[in-house]
């Protein structure tokens, strides 16, 4: 193999490892958005006064 194919291959490699990782990044940063969205509903609706949701949504307790 000559030094242009080495390097070549090099570089590949090293793209296929960043686009991995933020591949992982972004999918970690997904699913932690989505469990503050899902505390942030909850509060607002254990806050709610004039409204008793915890009776008639039972999955906010959980």
């Amino acid at each position: 193999m000559d030094e242009q194919t080495k390097q070549r291959l090099r570089h590949i490699r090293d793209a296929t490892r960043v686009n991995n990782r933020h591949k992982q990044d972004v999918q970690k940063t997904s699913v932690e958005r989505h469990e503050r969205s899902n505390t942030q509903i909850r509060a607002e609706l254990i806050d709610n006064r004039t409204i008793k949701y915890t009776s008639h949504m039972r999955w906010i307790n959980r």
